[in-house]
This record gives structure tokens, sequence and C-alpha cells, in this order.
């Protein structure tokens, strides 16, 4: 399979999952946006796709778990340390694991994701310092806890520049 039609095939999944979730929770879910890895067109290897909901009725979107359990998702309780406080639930569709985050519209995060996964895809080498990251995990190079150490440095380097970028 080419790159393109890796590229293709992400986004249906993306778009067919999306639209999955917003059937069951339309009138509570604000923004749906696509994160992580599989973002990133330039990647040229198969990885999970991560899909952000932004909540907008409950507090606690843990509370949306019975829903989709029922339905044949599978609850995550230790994703990441990042998303101790958010619901994250998963599925497997034609071979691909997608990991829904959910996250309450109150969240101080929110800006932090979209700002960080907009700059590795606008901005060379932090896109390749974060493709060379994710190259050593999946070859072994790198532990899980050393790539996920490596992964907030690097996050929080865009973070800090993030006020000073203009666009051109």
């Amino acid at each position: 399979m080419s790159v393109n039609q890796f590229n293709i095939n992400i986004k249906e999944k993306y778009i067919a999952q999306a639209f999955e979730i917003l059937n069951f929770f339309k009138s509570i879910i604000i923004e749906v946006h696509h994160i992580g890895s599989s973002k990133l067109a330039r990647i040229p290897y198969s990885c999970d796709m991560d899909i952000l909901f932004i909540v907008k009725s409950y507090d606690d979107v843990r509370n949306l778990a019975d829903i989709l359990i029922a339905e044949g998702y599978a609850q995550i309780n230790h994703f990441s340390d990042y998303f101790k406080d958010d619901m994250v639930m998963r599925k497997v569709v034609d071979g691909q694991i997608i990991n829904m985050i959910f996250m309450s519209s109150a969240s101080y995060k929110k800006h932090d994701i979209l700002a960080c996964t907009e700059h590795l895809v606008e901005n060379r080498e932090y896109f390749s310092d974060f493709k060379n990251l994710k190259q050593a995990l999946l070859k072994n190079e790198v532990t899980k806890s050393e790539y996920d150490e490596r992964k907030y440095r690097l996050f929080q380097m865009i973070k800090g520049e993030g006020d000073y970028l203009t666009s051109v």
C-alpha cells in the first residue's frame, strides 16, 4: 500500500469512527479532532489512530463509558499519565487500533494538544524529531517510558515556542 493510499484509508477510518460516536452523543460532543501519529501524513508506517472528542455537557466524561462498553468498545484505564483524568475508549476497525479520548470542554489540556498536533503538521523539524522518536519506539530502540519522556520534552519545547510562532 502506498503512503497516499494509507493516508486516504486513515482519513476514511477517522471520519467513520467520528460519525459513529457522534451518532451516540450528538447532543453533548462539541468538537472532534484527529490527533497523534496517524494525523501526520508523512509518517509511512502503521500506528494507532487517536481521536479527541471534546464533550460539553458532562464534567465527568467517564459517565459515557457504560454506553460505549455496551456497544462493544473497551475502556482503557492506563492509556497514558497525561490522559489519566480523561476517558479513553478503544476499538479495532479493520485491524486498526482506534483510541477515542473523551475530554471535558473545561480541560486545560485541549489547547496544548491541538497546538502540538498543528506544530507537528506544519514544522518539518518537529515532525522529523517526532518521526525518529516514533520509529525508535517501533524498533524497540527505546522503552515505552523513554518514549513517553522524550515525547513529553518535545511537546514542552513546542509549547514553549508556541506563542512566538508566526504563519506566512
